[in-house]
């Protein structure tokens, strides 16, 4: 029967892992008080029937839904809920999901497919906002909509093409601004040259949702676990085995939610399927009213620009900026240095007028590409009982709650592959050549800063 076991296979370096410690982030600086979690017995034997492995967005989510259809339901996570990419994130909880545009995707799929797709996308915005308002849960909620900022007078025209695609396949509205309006809309950042106002989406403090999103699992009666790295997975003849901590996990089912902290061998299926990327965000001091009018930026919309190696930023409700972006290549301490070096001078170059501003935290994630570019949802191939839900290419905010949920519902049968829709359920190949993965991205990076600067 299918089987994966003990030695974990990862694609960077031991600190991208450690797994003893929050990363010296904001979110986790300002986060308050956590849920508490528990941790497995050594040597034990345990029973449930469902195990998820991942307590970030999409493991918590397809928990909870699984809990409140009257399944037991255990999380283990080989950190903390929040430890990964859902404590580490920008917190913009917005439309995406995919590298490809609705349009490459409605070529690929045809129109239906895209438009169900969109629809998902939406729908996983509104799901966020409306546990937000159930729970009643501060999550320094903000922006209406995001901002799409053209970085050249070259991509303006790719913005008009963005809108009239959202509205064809999304029904989203959106609105362009000239260079000379954003200004006057309190968005002035160096090389901007028009921007584009989509209307959906906020955004929020990612590990504050978490934070919630664990509360109302533990209310439901999901058990979440701890320092607990699964080593082995096993299908038997009832069920799904899992070893951690020496101890055994033994489940009807069993989903994989590890997103672009998966291993490559847990299951061997992943393996070569998946590049996590790194992306770096930093944090400012708050900035005063007078700091804020001398750069032109006093918007508190969300925004990202043109580049395929993109840049992301906001101004936080407390008044501190946050700055996020591709590009970082190793997760040792002398690539994560010079990733920041970089961050900062790209920073720099954009809002020179903070220059000399205090810049108080620093901190590096994973974002989980697949080799389609597209999110996967749905039963690993050779297993019968276990299933994964993962590659939201940076968009996992509101996606991946979404998709936990979707998850779980295909698990019990209330929804089928036709409620999701080709787009996430056709599983992705290996990516060519899966070994040198790192390798060639260096020279893809290299290729798509020369775009950006040139094309």
């Amino acid at each position: 029967m299918p089987q994966s076991h003990k030695s974990l296979h990862r694609l960077y370096e031991p600190d991208a892992y450690n797994t003893q410690r929050l990363p010296d982030s904001y979110w986790a600086h300002s986060v308050g008080p956590l849920p508490d979690s528990q941790t497995l017995p050594m040597d034990g034997n345990l029973k449930t029937d469902i195990t998820v492995i991942g307590g970030g967005y999409t493991g918590l989510s397809n928990a909870l839904k699984l809990a409140e259809a009257g399944h037991s339901v255990m999380v283990l996570d080989a950190g903390r809920p929040g430890w990964g990419a859902s404590g580490r994130n920008g917190g913009f909880c917005c439309m995406g999901g995919s590298i490809h545009s609705l349009h490459d995707l409605a070529s690929q799929f045809g129109d239906d497919a895209s438009r169900q797709f969109a629809r998902h996308q939406l729908a996983s915005i509104d799901l966020a906002s409306n546990r937000i308002a159930d729970w009643d849960a501060d999550v320094d909620q903000h922006s209406d909509g995001e901002m799409v900022l053209a970085h050249k007078p070259g991509r303006v025209k790719s913005l008009h093409e963005e809108a009239r695609e959202l509205a064809h396949y999304a029904g989203v509205q959106s609105t362009f601004y000239s260079a000379e309006a954003l200004i006057e809309q309190g968005m002035k950042a160096n090389g901007i040259a028009g921007g584009l106002h989509v209307k959906a989406g906020f955004g929020l403090h990612p590990f504050k949702y978490l934070a919630a999103l664990q509360k109302a699992c533990l209310k439901a009666g999901v058990q979440i676990f701890e320092q607990a790295e699964v080593t082995a997975i096993s299908e038997t003849a009832t069920g799904i085995a899992l070893t951690a901590n020496n101890c055994r996990i033994d489940a009807r089912q069993a989903v994989i939610a590890t997103n672009g902290y998966s291993a490559e061998n847990m299951p061997q299926w992943l393996a070569g399927r998946l590049l996590p990327v790194i992306s770096g965000i930093l944090v400012t001091r708050p900035l005063t009213e007078g700091e804020q009018a001398d750069q032109g930026w006093q918007s508190d919309m969300m925004a990202y620009d043109t580049r395929i190696l993109l840049h992301y930023f906001r101004k936080l409700p407390d008044g501190r900026f946050m700055f996020g972006g591709r590009g970082g290549l190793s997760a040792s301490p002398d690539g994560q240095a010079k990733a920041r070096k970089a961050l900062i001078d790209e920073f720099h170059t954009m809002f020179p007028a903070w220059r000399d501003v205090d810049i108080t935290h620093h901190w590096n994630g994973l974002v989980c590409l697949s080799q389609s570019y597209r999110p996967f949802i749905g039963r690993v191939d050779g297993y019968q009982r276990l299933w994964a839900s993962l590659a939201y290419h940076g968009n996992g905010v509101a996606l991946a709650s979404y998709a936990g949920e979707m998850l779980a519902g295909l698990m019990t049968g209330s929804l089928t592959h036709a409620d999701i829709g080709p787009v996430m359920t056709v599983p992705p190949k290996k990516f060519p050549f899966p070994g040198l993965r790192r390798q060639y991205r260096w020279l893809a990076y290299a290729a798509y800063g020369l775009r950006d600067t040139f094309a």
